[in-house]
C-alpha cells in the first residue's frame, strides 16, 4: 500500500470558509439530511437527485425567478428539456450588481504590460457595441463571428452580442483565414468582427489579407468591424473604436433556457469542424457549478489561463466574469521571451 501523502491539503478553516461548503450546507436544507461534512454525500446527492441539485445550483447563485415543476422536464438523453419556461441571459448574469472601479478584464500582450479594464467601463463598451449591432441590424438568432486576439475587444464583442440574444463565434488569429472560414461559413454569419494583426513569438503577423479573404468566403456578412491600429486599410470595414465610444444603455435580452450562446468546433482531425451548440442556461448553471463551487472564484479573484479564442478554455476563462472575477487574457507566445513568461504573469 502506498504511504504517498498529498502535496497540499486545505485548513480546516479554508474548508470552514470556502465555497463549496457553504452550497452544502445550503443544500442539506433542500436535501432534508446533512451534506456539509462529507463531500462524497454531497456528489452522490448531486447524480441521484438530479432535479434537486440543479435547482439547488439556481437558487444558490440568484439566478432569475424560475417556474415551478423541475429542473429536467424531459429526462430521454438526447433531448432532455432543462427548466422548461425560464428565461436568462448570459450577458446579464455578467453585470448583475457589477459596477464601479473594481477591475473586470486585463489584457496582457507580448509588448505590452497589464492593461486593465473596469465593470463600469467594460459595461460600458459592451453596450456601446451593443447598440451598434443593432443599428446594423443583428437581431435574436442571428451569428456574430470574430477573428480576434486574446484580449479586451473579444470579450466585448461576445457579451454584446450575447446580450442581443444573438449566437457568437470565434477564431483565434493563430487560425488562418481558411481555417477560419471552415467553421464560419457552417453559421452563414451577419457580421464578422476582426483584428489586423497579432502578436506572437516577437513578431508582428498582419492579418489584413486574411480577413480581406475571409470576408468574401462569407457571403452573407452584411458589415464587417475592424480592430487595430490598420482598421482604416480593410475596406468598407467600420472601426472599432467608433463602435464603442458611445454611452449606452445595456439592456440584455432575456431568452429561453436553451437558446444558443455560442458554437465552439471541433479540432477539425476527422474531417470538416463540428459545430458544438451551447446554450445561455446551461452556460450558466455550469460555470457558475464548475468555476463557483469547484475553483471557489468570487468577486475580486484572478483568473488566468493561457488560450488562444480558439479552444474553447477561452469560453471558461470569460465565463470567471459570471464570478465577478477578473478574466486575465495573454496574447502570445508562453514562451517568449523565456519559457517562464506565463509563470512571471501569474
Amino acid at each position: 500500500m502506498s504511504t504517498k501523502q498529498p502535496d497540499w491539503t486545505p485548513t480546516p478553516q479554508a474548508v470552514e470558509h470556502s465555497r463549496i461548503t457553504d452550497f452544502a450546507r445550503f443544500a442539506s436544507r433542500r436535501a432534508g439530511r446533512d451534506l456539509s461534512g462529507d463531500y462524497h454525500a454531497l456528489w452522490a446527492w448531486s447524480v441521484d437527485d438530479v432535479n434537486g441539485f440543479w435547482a439547488a445550483v439556481w437558487d444558490y447563485f440568484r439566478l432569475p425567478e424560475r417556474p415551478a415543476g423541475p429542473a429536467l422536464a424531459t429526462e430521454a438523453l438526447p433531448g432532455g428539456v432543462w427548466f422548461p419556461g425560464s428565461t436568462l441571459n448570459y450577458t446579464a448574469e455578467v453585470f448583475r450588481d457589477r459596477t464601479g472601479t473594481d477591475i473586470a478584464v486585463i489584457t496582457v500582450t507580448e509588448d505590452t504590460g497589464p492593461v486593465a479594464i473596469t465593470w463600469h467601463e467594460l459595461r460600458r463598451q459592451v453596450a456601446s457595441l451593443a447598440q451598434a449591432l443593432t443599428e446594423l441590424g443583428v437581431r435574436m438568432g442571428d451569428r456574430v463571428v470574430g477573428y480576434l486576439p486574446n484580449g479586451v475587444q473579444a470579450v466585448v464583442a461576445f457579451l454584446a452580442t450575447a446580450g442581443l440574444g444573438a449566437t457568437w463565434a470565434v477564431c483565434g488569429q493563430d487560425y488562418t483565414a481558411a481555417a477560419a472560414e471552415a467553421r464560419f461559413a457552417q453559421l452563414r454569419p451577419t457580421v464578422l468582427i476582426a483584428a489586423t494583426g497579432c502578436l506572437h513569438g516577437g513578431k508582428h503577423i498582419d492579418r489584413r489579407a486574411d480577413v480581406q479573404a475571409l470576408r468574401d468566403a462569407l457571403p452573407t456578412l452584411t458589415a464587417t468591424i475592424a480592430v487595430g491600429d490598420a482598421a482604416g486599410a480593410v475596406p468598407g470595414a467600420l472601426p472599432w473604436s467608433a463602435l464603442t465610444e458611445r454611452d449606452a444603455e445595456l439592456a440584455p435580452v432575456p431568452v429561453p433556457f436553451d437558446h444558443p450562446l455560442w458554437v465552439v468546433f471541433s479540432s477539425g482531425t476527422t474531417g470538416r469542424p463540428k459545430g458544438i451548440v451551447h446554450g445561455h442556461g446551461g452556460v450558466v448553471l455550469e460555470q457558475l457549478k464548475n468555476l463557483g463551487l469547484h475553483l471557489g472564484l468570487r468577486p475580486g479573484d484572478r483568473l488566468l489561463w493561457h488560450t488562444t479564442p480558439s479552444w474553447m478554455m477561452w469560453n471558461v476563462l470569460v465565463a470567471g466574469l459570471l464570478l465577478g472575477a477578473t478574466a486575465v487574457c495573454y496574447e502570445g507566445s508562453p514562451a517568449h521571451p523565456g519559457t517562464d513568461a506565463l509563470w512571471r504573469l501569474a
